[in-house]
């Protein structure tokens, strides 16, 4: 059946590891290299490089040389970050078919997935090789703080280098696996991840072999390559300074300038200064010029001061939203390459009031925790784990004064199940429409576009006849699923998704009535299981619907096409089962990719679900307050009657 293997997929480094006689092996690329340059490149023979050899000619082939894809994988062209890097790398972007990133090398354009892919291979390649056998199973992690668009861009890269993919994993999560499992502890982790491009804090409770998320953020613009940025800058105003030579739209003179900053960054984490060499970068009027700068620990720690703050003001945010202190944490473990800095466990040690773990390789634990899960998910041999997360960002849709109305809160227990039932708000009308972001913003605007799903093949008839019964379900990935049936013919309806943005419905018209003041979202051990259904029959009416919850899914359903992503026992208990195998489901991705992805198997062992695993969920709530919802006088806008207090 092959080997399974964990990936640790970086901004900047990637690195692979596998469990061989019960322990943990890091897969070696090179003599001395435990992991893999994240670059892809194509040469002037028109080879493709990934690795070591895209790296080794970065300097000189720029503009052709695409490195930090991870950090707009599953972003909009348009979005205010991928702007601003579109600024500062050296290699050309441009807009795809459905909104996303497409980067050009030499006369090839390839999509942000196929990159990733590419250097998945590579690792891939190189586990085959190492291990002189087949591997067909990975985990892979991605930061804690992606959403739904990105996750779910990993699994496709995933796909495209041949590898079934066992789960999704959090970067920290996976740190805490690394660091807890198999020494019987019974302590509360804060894991700070500070990598090449990504920054995570999670706090995990682990109780032996139960590994519990209270609540994660971070900062997915945030790591090594913009602590590089801020050398570079300071190098180029410095040269220009002396010479009165702008070198920032230098392509080739940049990319030399940012392989020597680096080299400095790494060198001042244990020397007070370091030597800033590049030869030959530029022409003044008397000849070649040289590039020579002295860099000191405390101008770097000064260039990049506001960084580091802002991984405490995150440190700070997720404590706030878990109701606890720095000082309830018994443990904090470091990792990421960029954790090194002296400033930065400086700050680490003075937040927490206490020195960090040094239990786990920086570089390496993400890769070894994802092995060990890799390895528990394929071997009956295996310890079994029991993963309980959460979502790192809320799920909602947009009110219509532009406001953002959560429908799955930041830091909810996942897996986790929602159900609307949608109404027609005009007569005859032929289909209904959902935006749906992802983000912690007060405007939906400012939060991602998740995409719009459209609910098509309804009966027709008189406003507020037709009932579209709904679920959303966010599985223990982090990754939502759609579908849809209407209530009252059980008839399954097509589920469509449409990322472009002239593509997308007009917002909500929302006018709220209210029985009490709202309260923040509260953590609860396990999702409740919803004793009543949410509806609204029309903008009009304000009933609530007596129809009965659908049964829980069959065995057979738990392999359906509605279950995309989900290892078998994560989500069969899910508060709000999908409905039946028949009824289409749309994830928050293009269409093609969802109708691929739902063909991949699923292990039957590792991980344990939440609702499975917790005995003391919440009751179902009481008296709920009603938001009702009026759709603009378009066509494919959507009624519905939401409780307030659902949302909690």
């Amino acid at each position: 059946m092959g080997r399974a293997i964990g990936i640790d997929l970086g901004t900047t480094n990637s690195c692979a590891a596998v469990i061989e006689n019960n322990k943990p092996t890091i897969i070696m690329y090179r003599a001395g290299s435990y992991t893999i340059p994240s670059l892809f490149a194509i040469d002037e023979g028109g080879r493709e490089l990934v690795g070591h050899e895209a790296k080794e000619q970065a300097a000189l082939n720029p503009q052709d040389t695409v490195f930090a894809a991870k950090r707009m994988v599953g972003r909009d062209f348009h979005s205010p970050q991928v702007e601003k890097l579109r600024q500062l790398f050296t290699y050309d972007m441009m807009e795809g078919d459905q909104g996303e990133v497409i980067v050009k090398v030499k006369d090839k354009t390839f999509d942000l997935k196929e990159i990733s892919a590419a250097i998945l291979k590579k690792i891939r390649n190189v586990a085959e090789e190492y291990l002189d056998d087949q591997v067909t199973n990975a985990v892979i992690t991605v930061p804690a703080y992606f959403n739904d668009r990105q996750r779910q861009a990993v699994r496709s890269a995933g796909k495209l280098a041949g590898l079934n993919v066992l789960r999704v994993l959090n970067e920290p999560t996976s740190a805490a696996l690394a660091y807890g499992l198999g020494k019987n502890l019974r302590q509360r982790l804060a894991v700070y991840d500070l990598g090449g491009g990504t920054f995570d804090i999670s706090i995990i409770e682990i109780r032996d072999k139960v590994f519990e998320v209270i609540a994660s953020g971070g900062d997915t613009y945030l790591g090594g390559i913009d602590f590089d940025d801020r050398i570079i800058g300071h190098v180029i105003e410095a040269f220009g300074n002396e010479h009165g030579i702008d070198l920032s739209t230098d392509r080739i003179a940049i990319q030399r300038i940012r392989e020597a900053a680096e080299r400095a960054k790494i060198t001042l984490s244990t020397t007070q200064q370091a030597n800033i060499e590049v030869p030959f970068i530029a022409r003044g009027p008397n000849g070649i010029l040289n590039l020579e700068h002295v860099l000191a620990r405390d101008q770097l720690e000064a260039l990049v001061d506001d960084l580091v703050k802002r991984t405490v003001s995150a440190c700070e945010s997720i404590f706030k939203d878990a109701g606890l202190g720095p000082e309830t944490i018994d443990e904090v473990l470091i990792v990421g390459g960029q954790s090194r800095m002296p400033l930065v466990l400086s700050r680490v040690k003075t937040y927490f009031q206490k020195e960090p773990c040094k239990g786990v390789h920086p570089d390496e634990a993400v890769a070894v925790g994802a092995a060990i899960m890799a390895h528990s998910l394929t071997s009956n041999m295996g310890e079994q784990v029991t993963l309980l997360d959460v979502l790192p960002m809320a799920i909602g849709i947009a009110k219509g004064d532009g406001s953002f109305l959560p429908l799955f809160p930041r830091n909810c227990p996942i897996p986790h199940g929602r159900k609307l039932t949608l109404t027609n708000s005009k007569d005859d009308q032929k289909s209904i429409m959902l935006r749906v972001f992802q983000g912690d913003e007060k405007l939906a605007a400012d939060n991602e576009l998740l995409g719009t799903f459209v609910f098509s093949g309804m009966r027709q008839g008189p406003r507020g006849s037709v009932r579209v019964q709904t679920w959303l379900n966010v599985d223990s990935e982090g990754i939502l699923s759609v579908s849809a049936k209407d209530k009252d013919t059980e008839e399954p309806l097509d589920v469509k998704l449409k990322l472009r943005q002239q593509d997308l419905a007009p917002n909500l018209s929302i006018q709220t009535t209210t029985a009490g003041d709202d309260a923040p979202a509260t953590r609860r051990t396990a999702p409740p299981p919803p004793s009543t259904e949410d509806t609204g029959p029309s903008a009009a009416d304000s009933k609530s619907d007596s129809s009965p919850t659908p049964p829980a899914p069959t065995d057979d359903a738990k392999t359906s096409p509605a279950r995309f992503g989900s290892i078998a026992g994560d989500d069969s208990d899910a508060p709000t089962p999908p409905p039946s195998e028949e009824s289409p489901t749309a994830h928050a991705t293009n269409k093609d990719e969802a109708s691929d992805s739902t063909q991949e198997s699923s292990p039957s062992s590792g991980v344990v679900s939440r609702a499975s695993d917790q005995t003391d969920s919440a009751g179902p709530p009481a008296a709920p307050a009603e938001t009702k919802v009026t759709p603009a006088e378009e066509p494919g806008c959507l009624s519905l009657l939401l409780p307030w207090n659902w949302f909690r």
